[in-house]
């Protein structure tokens, strides 16, 4: 099998309605599936984000389908100054996985949280997909587990 080269950029605002299916995939496969899923919100918010200097979309295209993307943004601590980067979105359809895709993403997005100034850079595998392989992907690219994330139905 030949796989496709893939292309790797920053989302643009014709990309929106695109991000926002793969993100309607995202919810779709994540434990976050309980929740209902407002295109129109969802759009909304992509849209602001691609136009957020603390936000960046990192996507991952074969030919003109969106296999992968990471939303990534900067932020201080309500008590600091410190600028500190995480991801809300890290997903790669499942034909994708395995391979370089979900790697590159993170690169870049770690290429640019340093280039905004950002000290240090958190993500985790908080959406309950193959959580264990996620985290030992995160480990190798060098991140160290930091707490626990947990749920209950109120």
């Amino acid at each position: 099998m030949t796989r496709s080269r893939l292309e790797y950029r920053t989302a643009r605002f014709t990309d929106a309605d695109k991000v926002v299916e793969l993100c309607a995939k995202f919810h779709a496969e994540s434990w976050q599936s309980f929740a209902d899923f407002d295109v129109e919100k969802m759009h909304g918010w992509i849209v602001s984000q691609i136009d957020n200097d603390d936000a960046e979309i990192f996507t991952a295209w074969d030919g003109n389908k969106l296999v992968g993307c990471l939303i990534g943004m900067v932020v201080t601590f309500p008590y600091s100054n410190t600028l500190v980067a995480g991801d809300y979105i890290w997903y790669v359809v499942p034909e994708s996985r395995g391979g370089m895709t979900g790697i590159r993403l993170m690169r870049m997005f770690e290429s640019w949280a340093r280039g905004v100034g950002a000290v240090r850079i958190s993500t985790g595998a908080t959406s309950g997909i193959n959580t264990e392989r996620a985290s030992m992907l995160m480990e190798r690219l060098g991140f160290s587990p930091v707490g626990v994330i947990m749920q209950k139905e109120s």
